[in-house]
C-alpha cells in the first residue's frame, strides 16, 4: 500500500487527497482480493492518460493445473473449449481466440458489475462499480492445465490507451525466465507514463 501511495504522489502530485485515498484504497483491495483467490500474480498499474488524468487497472495471474490427467494437451483445443464456454456465461462479451508467441488464448473481453465494502471509504453501504475486464486463458505448454491472466480498470473511458499495455503483457508470456528488456517493457516504461505497485506470491 505504501508502494501505491508514493507512486501516486510521485506521478500525480496535482490529484486531490480524495483521490489518492480512494485509488489507494480500492487498488490495495483488489489485489488482497485476488491473492486470496489464489492470484500467482497480482499487480497494480497507473496510467497517465493522455489527457493528463489518473487512471489505475490490475493485473492478475492464476495457474490451474489438475491433479490427475494427461501429461500434455491439445492446447488448440483446450483454448476453444474456453472460448465455448465464456461465450455462454457473457453472452454480451467480446470472446474469441487470438494466437500469442506462447501458443493459442481465448479472450474474453466485457464490463462487470463489482460492488466493493462501504467501511473501505468511510461508508455503511457497499459501493458499487462497473469494470472493464479482459480475460485469456492460455493453455500450457509444459503439461495439462491453463493460464488465467485478468486485467481489469475501471477508468473504461480510457481503454483504449490500455491496450498497448495489455497487449506488451501477452507478447511477453513465456515458460522462459524473462531477460531484463522483456522486465523493463512489462513494466510499462513507455512515454505513457505508466508505472505499478506490485504484489506476487
Amino acid at each position: 500500500m505504501l508502494r501505491m501511495a508514493d507512486a501516486v504522489d510521485l506521478l500525480f502530485s496535482g490529484a486531490t487527497p480524495q483521490q489518492k485515498f480512494s485509488f489507494v484504497v480500492s487498488g490495495e483491495y483488489a489485489l488482497q482480493t485476488m491473492i486470496s483467490a489464489g492470484a500467482e500474480h497480482a499487480s497494480a498499474s497507473l496510467l497517465r492518460t493522455s489527457d493528463g488524468k489518473l487512471s489505475q487497472a490490475t493485473l492478475c495471474v492464476i495457474v490451474e493445473r489438475p491433479d490427475i490427467g494427461p501429461e500434455s494437451q491439445d492446447r488448440m483445443n483446450t483454448a476453444k473449449r474456453t472460448a465455448v464456454q465464456w461465450r455462454e456465461q457473457h453472452p454480451d462479451a467480446d470472446v474469441g481466440l487470438i494466437m500469442l508467441p506462447y501458443g493459442p488464448s481465448a479472450v474474453c473481453i466485457g464490463d462487470r458489475s463489482l460492488q466493493l465494502p462501504g467501511a473501505l471509504f468511510g461508508l455503511e453501504k457497499p459501493v458499487h462499480s462497473t469494470v472493464r475486464q479482459a480475460q485469456f486463458c492460455v493453455p500450457l505448454k509444459t503439461g495439462p492445465g491453463s493460464a488465467l491472466f485478468v486485467f481489469m480498470t475501471e477508468d473504461i473511458e480510457h481503454w483504449g490507451e490500455y491496450l498497448g499495455v495489455l497487449s506488451a503483457i501477452m507478447q511477453s508470456v513465456s515458460a522462459d525466465e524473462p531477460n531484463e528488456e522483456s522486465r523493463a517493457v512489462v513494466a510499462g516504461t513507455s512515454d505513457t507514463g505508466n508505472t505499478g505497485s506490485e504484489h506476487e506470491r
